[in-house]
């Protein structure tokens, strides 16, 4: 029988497990809700420039570019739209290094450069990610996620008949350490309970992405040996995709890696849904002839890709701006504590 000792011993197991992962899983994915953010305020030398009243034309920024590493492949340029006091950074390939190189888009100046995989924010994704360790350690977070969720279930269950009394205790100070200890969890926990629902479900779903991907069945792109297009005039290429998507605002510009591939146009409209995804609306061109291929709304897209996009902003919070980030980052350190406490109770009691 599923007796109250046994869903405990279960939540207990569960929650030692994955203990040390939650609070390191909550403490990188408060970073990365916030990663522009993060990355601006960790170097503004480079992100932060004083506004000017003419931007330069993306054509000459790339030239500029171009100029400073010409034997480098330019695979994408980030324009930062709407923040008129952020600088333009364009990411290149070179010597197999991935750098962002970062220009002030009112006098064309380099400001600086960095080295992608060496930068805070994706040191604290990877290691939220897979534990700098790929694929394995996203194997394991998958299985954190199962004993979070799981965790979750057997707290809710065994703590059922008094999950709401904890507003009325709240937290007994003056009583001994694993009172204290104990009315924290409880009382956090029940607070964040939908939360960690939420973020352990959808950790599951990204990790069992990741799992499908290494091990299911991958289509074959055939090889070319063609050389990569140098792509000219992106400053029409953006005036088409204003034309094919009307309203829309550029904030990404992705080049082709191989000749195969498109120029990608990405940004959002006054109109985008938030909820699916950070770009939501893009347009497609053949690099090498210049011709429209694709024009893409996230809103016409199957359920397949809305539901992947909605749990990642569920997952991030970054879907209603300043105010679910901030919600998110205090149910993150909420979830934190209530690990660290229920190690604490196992600790004293054990």
């Amino acid at each position: 029988m599923l007796t109250d000792k046994f869903i405990f011993s279960i939540h207990r197991i569960l929650g030692l497990v994955a203990g040390l992962f939650i609070i390191m899983l909550t403490l990188t994915g408060s970073v990365l809700v916030l990663d522009s953010q993060v990355d601006a305020l960790l170097n503004p030398e480079v992100t932060k420039i004083e506004p000017g009243s003419n931007r330069q034309s993306t054509d000459a920024l790339l030239t500029t570019v171009r100029q400073r590493y010409p034997e480098a492949t330019l695979l994408n340029l980030r324009l930062y739209a709407g923040e008129a006091d952020r600088a333009v950074r364009a990411e290149l390939k070179e010597k197999g290094e991935r750098i962002w190189v970062y220009l002030n888009p009112y006098t064309g100046t380099v400001l600086g450069t960095r080295e992608r995989e060496a930068s805070f924010v994706r040191r604290a994704r990877e290691l939220h990610e897979n534990l700098l360790w790929e694929p394995f350690g996203g194997y394991i977070m998958g299985l954190v996620g199962i004993c979070l969720l799981g965790s979750v279930l057997t707290g809710t269950w065994y703590y059922r008949k008094s999950l709401l009394s904890v507003f009325s205790i709240g937290v007994r100070w003056k009583k001994s350490r694993r009172i204290v200890y104990a009315d924290i969890h409880k009382y956090l926990g029940v607070v964040a309970l939908l939360f960690m629902t939420l973020m352990s479900c959808t950790g599951i779903f990204f990790h069992w992405e990741q799992i499908e991907r290494a091990f299911g069945d991958q289509p074959d792109r055939p090889k070319t040996e063609a050389a990569i297009p140098t792509v000219n005039a992106v400053d029409t290429y953006l005036s088409q995709s204003q034309q094919a998507i009307p309203g829309l605002v550029a904030d990404l510009i992705s080049f082709p890696e191989s000749a195969d591939r498109p120029l990608v146009v990405r940004g959002n409209t006054p109109e985008s849904n938030r909820m699916l995804g950070r770009f939501t609306a893009a347009v497609e061109f053949d690099a090498a002839t210049g011709k429209q291929q694709k024009v893409f709304r996230a809103e016409d897209a199957d359920a397949e890709y809305k539901m992947e996009h909605i749990f990642e902003e569920l997952h991030f919070g970054r879907f209603g701006g300043v105010v679910t980030q901030f919600l998110w980052i205090f149910f993150a350190l909420s979830t934190a504590i209530v690990t660290l406490t229920g190690l604490l109770i196992w600790w004293i009691k054990r």
